[in-house]
């Protein structure tokens, strides 16, 4: 049986009075998103008495600006680019958005840029984050922030394991520690998570296929592996293993697997469009956005095959618990208790998903369609529904849902307890 994670930060206030500050966890697509942009800019603005709040950009996970004019560009994509693009969305909203020259190259990637690994390192950076609100995290790799906030105690090793923390790190978390707010999207997500964080593994066939492994950017035979970085990354979000693009890119059964393999019996999962505000000193969270947010319980699930080793591609786990939390839901981790709001989540469907046998029920294209199974299972008086990895790839899974006594559907589109059983589709089949 999966062991439950335990909490390796602490959550109540201190002595002093010091609190822990809150998270938001964006699932993606952040885009301009007022509802989201909003909570963190009044977050950030709650500890601030005077002005506008100040809100530190980390744009790390994104890929160097290769030279001046790609980081001048501001249609590009890099971290330069990427870095003046929030500070400008964050000033639309009110707040002041402080670029921090953090990149993930060792030294800068061209001649008179200011961004590199060696700026976590910098006093006046640490400074400057600290003279902040809030820190909010941009989307890309998540192994970047290990990378760049991170020092190996091992020279010349990868600092996923024996590591000490930059300044910069240590800034950011004071700035938290001090009941300021850390917000991230996508790999900005993933990055708060504590131990076990994904760091690879976008081949969801594959994931489950060959299991996890630790490491980064592992390849295997030329294969996407799915791997986990032991350590974890800033390890200020310590309830349950994090991933993001949830219903979007399908991972649903890549947590499952990582879970399982890691001896883990809680996943959360966000999707695009979607945040979860999550308060350190209750450990309560709510759902803000559009879409939705899964949490996946391993605990009384059932593996036929437990030896991983001797036969990865005949995997199957059976019975793990989905629970679909909406917007103006909340979350009690330390009860489990989920309280249930009245929005109604924005979860229409195009027509291409109306028939789940005929596609990839793990696709990433963004139909979403194990999550328009489950919906339309609970619209229905049927108990169960089911439906096939592609076609394409050997061997094929099934992924099926049941409903129990347990289960319960909501006209929000949320729901709790339906059973997930992922198993080898049979080859006559």
């Amino acid at each position: 049986m999966p062991r439950p994670a335990a909490p390796s930060a602490t959550h109540a206030a201190d002595a002093t009075g010091a609190r822990a500050g809150t998270l938001v966890l964006i699932g993606g697509a952040l885009d301009e998103h007022p509802e989201i942009i909003r909570k963190i800019v009044a977050l950030a603005g709650e500890r601030r008495r005077t002005g506008a709040p100040r809100i530190a950009i980390l744009t790390t996970a994104s890929e160097p600006a290769g030279s001046q004019k790609l980081a001048q560009d501001p249609t590009a994509e890099n971290d330069e680019a990427d870095g003046r693009y929030y500070a400008e969305l964050f000033a639309r909203h009110g707040a002041v958005g402080v670029p921090i020259p953090i990149g993930v190259s060792e030294a800068p990637a061209y001649p008179g840029s200011s961004y590199s690994r060696a700026q976590a390192d910098a006093a006046d950076t640490a400074e400057l984050i600290r003279s902040t609100d809030g820190v909010f995290l941009g989307g890309g790799d998540q192994t970047h922030y290990v990378l760049a906030l991170f020092r190996a105690t091992t020279p010349g090793a990868q600092p996923f394991a024996s590591r000490t923390a930059t300044p910069a790190l240590t800034a950011i978390l004071d700035v938290l520690g001090r009941g300021g707010v850390v917000a991230g999207t996508s790999a900005g997500l993933a990055i708060q998570q504590a131990e076990d964080m994904v760091s690879g593994g976008a081949d969801i066939h594959n994931a489950w296929k060959f299991g996890a492994f630790a490491g980064y950017d592992l390849a295997r035979d030329g294969r996407d592996a799915l791997t986990h970085i032991p350590a974890g990354g800033l390890g200020i979000f310590p309830e349950a293993l994090l991933d993001s693009h949830f219903s979007e890119w399908g991972r649903h059964a890549r947590s499952i697997r990582l879970a399982h393999s890691l001896g883990r019996s809680l996943a959360v999962g966000v999707d695009e469009h979607t945040a979860l505000v999550y308060d350190r000193d209750t450990r309560v969270a709510e759902v803000i956005g559009d879409r939705g947010v899964s949490i996946l319980n391993l605990d009384g699930c059932e593996v036929p095959d437990a030896d991983e080793s001797a036969a990865g591609s005949q995997a199957a786990i059976l019975g793990t618990r989905w629970s679909y939390l909406v917007p103006g839901d909340t979350h009690d981790f330390a009860s489990a208790a989920t309280t249930r709001g009245t929005r109604v989540a924005d979860l229409a469907f195009g027509s291409d998903v109306e028939d789940s046998r005929a596609r990839d029920i793990w696709s990433d294209d963004g139909s979403r369609p194990l999550l328009a199974l489950a919906e339309r299972l609970l619209d229905s008086d049927s108990l169960s529904a089911s439906g096939e990895s592609s076609a394409d790839r050997q061997p094929r899974y099934r992924t099926s849902l049941h409903r129990d006594e347990r289960t319960h559907a909501l006209a929000t589109g949320g729901f709790s307890d339906l059973i997930i059983s992922i198993t080898p589709t049979p080859t006559n089949h």
